[in-house]
């Protein structure tokens, strides 16, 4: 053993890690990794952009590693591990642990019971133990210390080889959290078990209404027939979660939940080595133990198409899929080009030739690598009438072009410019760089590999592009069909839960310590003109709202007209028609072809008030992206079978978005909001689509353009250069028009409380809540602050505790009181809750009744206050959001960041009077309009008659013809 080996063997004693690979110039994000003498290993990247720190914590154990006869497990483990341990989430653990430990035992008699009438006996017995236990429970204390600090994104996924469990948090609670973390991994106590498995019923119901999913879940089983990937649902089986077992859930985190496979990612604020020091301190002593052999599963190759067919009542939809290979296989590069040489979203094959001629309603394409294998997805949504094997003959049409080398030479080096300037983007976020982080620890992928993927893309070459091509994409796939037919889900009914009820005056000793840990105090900072942004004013009429870039070289340019549907109803269409025109000089091909060579990500929309053109391009290509924008507004050019295609598309698009749950659940609240005033009866009637001209689209454009306008920009130049390169591009008159007025809806305020219900057979019932209240008023922005947080704040606040944690009534539900847009907008409180069918009546009940009687805590209160004030201290505006955050304000009338006087405001609160106050004065007995949209059948339609009056109202009364 040499002196230096020996040097470094006593330092990792002494530390109780060590370091792992050395700190690389080239490495972007000069990441340092760490392993600790337990196995766990360690990420951390600084990044002092604002006082916080985002952290992940990993666990290679997803759905693939759920036993066969009891999938979910790794899912439902997510869920659990929210509810604390044997210091956190209770008040007296030795009380509750015999309780706990005879709902293990009835489970797991549950589980194996043969008989109904057995399985009813024992779960209500489950039921009178849950009751007993929850006695002694503190629901979601986690979450609340996390709001308390200050905490934001606290969230966890699971997928087939991960579960992450996530938290941002000021740059001063690193030790709360490293205590927290690691009693949550150490000791943790599956309580609440039983309304818990309700809410993941209700997330099961939930994905049982997604028509994405049904037919990904179809393909990907019959493209694995064998493997996890395809026979194991992150969700697990319906029939799995009707018997959960804790004792599986023990064994699973028993086996899984190890620090060898386990990792930490951290990027923000933080000190590496005091950082490190913590990690020691509080994960340093918890014990390895072996891991289970590796698993294998061999597929079969597919030598033939196979088809697939499911049917839900929506658009038909066309879906592909080629096995590839895994994540760490040296063809991967190769096939990130074959994906990105047909679908870019701007100059791709299918880009161009499907979706830019309008061959389909819409196309395109995405590569998943996994750990054990590959997969290559194609999608596609037809045009009315257009048979399915007719889509799936164009998609495999753009893979045979690929494997001709029909492509052009300066794609490859286009589409690793489109990710570099990808990349300066997503390393402004500590997510995106966590991410990243995590992915390659996931994968078993050295970091340097990791970070160096774009160097190896810039490898590939033409002839890679089309070897791969060949290779994976000339045997067998799956097409999957989604056909627009009535789709019949299972369904679940509603068990009886336990009785109980939160009293938010419990905490437990280990949150006191928690909270009684000292912080270093943040100093909050507001935005100031003059240092933060610019606000420059052009004689013309034009206003520039400017942020400069201090990271890279990579602008954002939004060209903001106050001209939008209501001002024009042709707005929409016209935006649409925008994105698929060319000019005089160019095709529309040629056109996409420029923005893509250009590196400048080009896109228009039209909302209610606003038309919006957006580049994000390179610095040094402002001028060249600004030249071809005004060539597309000023000599358009599109033939009349462009246009005609459009407008079938669009009118066939208002068919099918009367099918889909979210699009009707917004059209029914807006019909009970606004009337006949409502969006979505104000849109072009089809006859008037169909008479539209391409001339007076284009003129709509050109319109909205010669009208005061502002942009926003966020970039390198300065902001002279920046109006100086617009003005004498677009701006072609002395002063700029009068933009035509705002409208300002007014929300219908009824006179007592009403029920609007459209019927539609799903598994699950959307409600939406609403009352109309006071205009826009800055001086409520504290007490709107302090409400939103104290009665729908995440997992701690009283909506979901009440509605989600005691009566499990459902996985969505959340509530948000909002100021209106501009000076005139009416303020309106929003509620949403999706339920199973037949606890319709029970939610919708118990939401009115927690808007109008709203539960008083001192302690909840004290949280709250201080979450929202840490918050303000910590929270920074990025240089990419500050122009559009001043825009916003100006509508509102305010020339100041209004954060200053409420963090003062909230400051000075000492007691709950201003929260109380505003909803006794906004929120409290204000009737309401209740919009519903399910199955009448399931949800007791007549009891809903005892809650308000009901109006049923039909597809025909909520949308446009």
């Amino acid at each position: 053993m040499t002196l230096t080996t020996l040097c470094a063997n006593l330092a990792v004693a002494e530390t109780g890690f060590r370091k792992l690979g050395s700190l690389s110039p080239d490495d972007p994000l000069q990441v340092q990794r760490f392993e600790l003498d337990n196995g766990l290993q360690v990420y951390l990247t600084v990044n002092r952009d604002e006082p916080r720190f985002y952290a992940e914590i990993a666990v290679r154990a997803g759905s693939k590693n759920d036993p066969p006869e009891a999938t979910g497990l790794a899912h439902y483990m997510e869920h659990l591990l929210f509810k604390g341990s044997q210091r956190l989430g209770t008040v007296d653990y030795e009380k509750e642990k015999s309780h706990l430990q005879r709902i293990e035992e009835l489970y797991e008699e549950h589980f194996n019971a043969k008989d109904e009438e057995e399985r009813r006996r024992i779960y209500d017995e489950i039921t009178r133990e849950s009751t007993a236990a929850a006695a002694f429970a503190v629901p979601n204390e986690l979450d609340q210390l996390y709001r308390t600090m200050g905490g934001k994104d606290i969230n966890a996924h699971t997928w087939h080889e991960e579960v992450v469990y996530k938290v941002n948090l000021p740059m001063n609670c690193l030790e709360q959290w490293a205590a927290l973390e690691s009693d949550r991994f150490r000791d943790p106590v599956f309580r609440l078990f039983q309304t818990e498995l309700e809410t993941v019923y209700e997330e099961m119901n939930r994905a049982l209404d997604n028509k994405m999913r049904l037919i990904q879940n179809a393909v990907n089983a019959q493209l694995f027939k064998v493997h996890p990937y395809g026979q194991q649902p992150t969700l697990g089986l319906v029939e799995h979660l009707k018997k959960p077992s804790i004792k599986r859930l023990n064994n699973f985190f028993e086996t899984w939940y190890t620090p060898k496979n386990m990792a930490i990612f951290i990027s923000g604020d933080i000190d590496v080595g005091g950082t490190m020091e913590t990690i020691v301190k509080y994960f340093g002593d918890w014990q390895p133990h072996p891991l289970p052999e590796k698993v294998t599963w061999n597929e079969a190759p597919l030598t033939e198409r196979e088809e697939v067919r499911v049917q839900y009542e929506a658009e038909p939809f066309v879906f592909l899929a080629f096995r590839t290979v895994p994540s760490l296989d040296e063809d991967v590069e190769a096939l990130v080009a074959f994906d990105m040489i047909l679908d870019n979203a701007v100059a791709g094959l299918i880009n161009l030739n499907l979706n830019q001629k309008q061959r389909v309603r819409l196309a395109g394409s995405f590569p998943m690598f996994m750990n054990d294998y590959g997969v290559q997805y194609f999608y596609a949504i037809p045009k009315d009438g257009q048979p399915l094997e007719e889509v799936e003959a164009l998609l495999l049409e753009q893979i045979n072009l690929v494997k001709e080398g029909a492509f052009e030479d300066w794609i490859i080096p286009a589409i690793i410019n489109d990710y570099k300037k990808r990349e300066k983007v997503s390393f402004e976020s500590n997510t995106s760089r966590v991410e990243l982080m995590r992915r390659s620890w996931i994968a078993f992928t050295e970091w340097e590999y990791a970070y160096k993927s774009i160097e190896r893309l810039e490898k590939v070459t033409r002839e890679d592009v089309v070897r791969v091509a060949k290779k994976y994409f000339d045997s067998g796939y799956i097409a999957g069909f989604r056909e627009d037919k009535p789709h019949t889900p299972p369904k679940v009914d509603k068990p009886p839960l336990p009785d109980f009820s939160i009293d938010s005056k419990r905490r437990s000793k280990f949150a006191e310590e928690i909270l009684s840990l000292p912080l270093e105090p943040i100093t909050p900072v507001f935005l100031k003109e003059g240092e933060n942004y610019q606000h420059v004013v052009d004689p013309s009429g034009l206003e520039l709202y400017y942020a400069a870039n201090p990271l890279s070289d990579v602008f954002n340019l939004s060209i903001i007209v106050d001209y939008g549907t209501d001002q024009d109803p042709r707005m929409s269409i016209a935006s649409r028609l925008m994105e698929r025109i060319g000019t005089t000089e160019m095709d529309s091909s040629a056109l996409q072809n420029a923005w893509y060579k250009l590196g400048t990500g080009f896109s228009v929309t039209a909302s209610k008030s606003q038309f919006t053109i957006l580049l994000i391009g390179l610095d040094k290509s402002l001028g060249s992206s600004l030249r071809l924008l005004s060539e597309m507004v000023e000599n358009p050019s599109v033939d009349s079978e462009t246009l005609e295609e459009l407008k079938q598309i669009i009118l066939v698009q208002r068919e099918d978005a009367k099918k889909d749950p979210d699009t009707l659940s917004a059209a029914v609240v807006n019909y009970a909001r606004y009337g006949d005033e409502s969006p979505w009866l104000n849109m072009i009637p089809a006859e008037e689509v169909r008479a539209l001209t391409a001339q007076e689209l284009h003129d709509a454009i050109r319109s909205a353009l010669k009208s005061r306008h502002s942009l926003l920009y966020s970039g390198t130049l300065a902001p002279e250069e920046v109006l100086t390169q617009y003005k004498e591009i677009f701006i072609h008159q002395e002063s700029l028009d009068e933009p035509v007025p705002y409208k300002s809806l007014a929300v219908h305020k009824p006179e007592e409380n009403e029920i609007y219900f459209l019927e539609r057979p799903m598994t699950q019932t959307h409600v939406t809540i609403e009352f109309g209240d006071v205009p826009f008023d800055p001086e409520l922005n504290a007490a709107i602050k302090l409400y939103n947080n104290y009665f729908s704040g995440s997992m701690s606040g009283i909506v979901f505790q009440e509605l989600r944690e005691v009566r499990a009534l459902a996985y969505i539900v959340g509530a948000n009181y909002r100021q209106g847009d501009r000076v005139s907008d009416t303020n309106i409180l929003t509620g949403i809750i999706q339920t199973q069918a037949d606890k319709t009546i029970e939610a919708v009940t118990a939401f009115v009744d927690l808007l109008d009687n709203l539960p008083q805590s001192d302690e909840r209160y004290k949280a709250v206050k201080e979450a929202a004030l840490n918050n303000l201290r910590s929270g920074r505006i990025s240089f990419r959001a500050i122009p559009l955050l001043v825009l916003a304000l100006r509508y509102r009338g305010l020339d100041y960041d209004p954060r200053e006087k409420e963090y003062a405001t909230i400051m000075a609160a000492e007691t709950d009077d201003l929260l109380f106050q505003f909803h006794r004065e906004h929120i409290q007995g204000k009737k309401k309009m209740i919009s519903i949209i399910g199955e009448a059948e399931r949800g007791d339609f007549d009891a809903l008659k005892e809650i308000a009056p009901v109006k049923e109202v039909t597809v025909k009364d909520i949308f446009v013809d």
